[in-house]
């Protein structure tokens, strides 16, 4: 890793880096809370590179992780104050606003709006004593501001609002977007081998990493394994934030147990006789897991026969025709979508340009989209009727019911039902439409 990249990089990410935000808004100095060393991973120059800075009361230095060890990247001053920081380098300011999470563990934004995790650290850097957290300085509470009343003494200014209540995930800005990327083509016999569902996982992990800034982990072949699908999913449970966004695409054979009324994937390891499916990843085993994911937004794209297993229900389509405040609702709002290939059929694995019929037109909306942000159900809209003519297919885009996790949405759940958000695809801004297709 050059030194100047990692060097100018780190600059722009990590000085803004301590943009921390709290339970409740900050309303005086607290620099004195930041003393200490906090450490975080980053995506930089195409990978994630571990990142570490040491603050004292007024200073403050930053440490990136290279193959020979952490090294100095940037030293200036750093001040927060009233919910906002200001960090100095000699590249340039840059600030940005803060609140913290707890006071081990922050999560920040810095003035583009992407957020970082950040926990406090004792990692052994070369000829550095971390210096011992200071306790936040305690003042004396400001009298209580009564909010305005009508005669009856109900509050006038809100409807319902608990102002001591934490922040719902839908209050924190947009975080990070990730990708698990499947595709099989070479199955066991007597499992016919496919033609293009690693070709379509190829292309898709490639565009959702180059035009939409998407972190992707692939998964193709030998590597598809139902041990390493699961091992891949239990790990983005263990890393994704409240307020990231996380796209499962599946390419490969699909199955339908009649008598049971249960779907599957046919993982690389899949066996052969369709009564044993102990090797196969049901409907249940997916919908578990996606229960159990901390991101605000989740969505399965599944290129497979009898995909729409996943979810019954029919969808009511609701596209955004480009109405912006429409999408930043859709964005802020929690969503569990399914967008499926085909309903209870099998699907074709042929098509044009070396993917299926599903692969790609989705492949080519998502290139040629004009709106710089765009839903998953816009992009649904957009591919549904050429897929119904030109196969026999019956596309599928739906909610995936009671997958919610209780801390996605504190209000809905407690109400019984799901703001209904949407994924909500950002393209890079460097990044033009193309009519192209691979």
């Amino acid at each position: 890793m050059h030194k100047l990249p990692i060097k100018v990089c780190f600059t722009a990410v990590v000085t803004v880096a301590l943009v921390l935000i709290s339970h409740s808004a900050s309303a005086a100095d607290d620099t004195a809370r930041f003393v200490g060393q906090w450490k975080t991973t980053t995506p930089m120059n195409g990978q994630m590179v571990t990142v570490v800075s040491v603050h004292d009361a007024s200073n403050y230095t930053n440490y990136v992780l290279t193959p020979n060890g952490f090294v100095p990247a940037v030293t200036g001053t750093f001040i927060a104050k009233d919910g906002k920081y200001l960090a100095t380098s000699p590249t340039g300011n840059l600030t940005g606003g803060y609140r913290f999470l707890s006071n081990d563990s922050v999560i920040l934004t810095n003035a583009a709006g992407q957020p970082f995790t950040w926990v406090r650290d004792n990692t052994s850097l070369p000829g550095v004593t971390p210096p011992p957290a200071e306790p936040p300085v305690v003042l004396p509470s400001a009298p209580p501001t009564l909010p305005d009343t009508n005669a009856a003494g109900r509050t006038t200014h809100n409807r319902g609002f608990d102002d001591d209540a934490p922040a719902a995930p839908s209050d924190l800005p947009p975080g990070s977007s990730y990708a698990l990327v499947i595709g099989i083509d070479d199955y066991t016999s007597p499992l016919p081998k496919l033609k293009t569902a690693v070709n379509d996982a190829k292309s898709m992990a490639d565009l959702l990493s180059r035009q939409y800034g998407f972190q992707v982990t692939s998964l193709l072949n030998q590597d598809a394994t139902r041990d390493n699908i699961f091992k891949a999913i239990t790990h983005f449970r263990k890393s994704l934030a409240e307020n990231d966004d996380f796209l499962i695409y599946y390419a490969g054979h699909g199955s339908y147990d009649r008598d049971t009324q249960k779907g599957y994937w046919l993982p690389v390891d899949a066996d052969p006789d369709p009564l044993v499916t102990s090797r196969n990843i049901s409907s249940d085993d997916l919908i578990t897991e996606v229960r159990g994911l901390a991101a605000r937004h989740v969505i399965i794209i599944s290129d497979s026969c009898f995909s729409g297993d996943l979810s019954r229900a029919a969808g009511d389509f609701s596209p955004s025709d480009g109405n912006q405040a429409y999408i930043h609702r859709m964005e802020r709002a929690p969503s569990r979508t399914l967008m499926a290939s085909g309903s209870d059929e099998p699907v074709s694995d042929a098509g044009s340009q070396g993917h299926s019929v599903f692969a790609d037109l989705l492949l080519h909306a998502l290139q040629s989209q004009s709106e710089k942000s765009f839903t998953a159900e816009d992009l649904f809209v957009s591919i549904r009727k050429s897929v119904l003519s030109r196969s026999s297919q019956s596309p599928q885009y739906t909610a995936l019911r009671d997958t919610m996790r209780s801390s996605a949405n504190p209000a809905s759940h407690a109400s019984g039902s799901l703001d209904n958000g949407d994924f909500v695809f950002n393209r890079n801004a460097a990044a033009e439409p193309t009519s192209d297709r691979h």
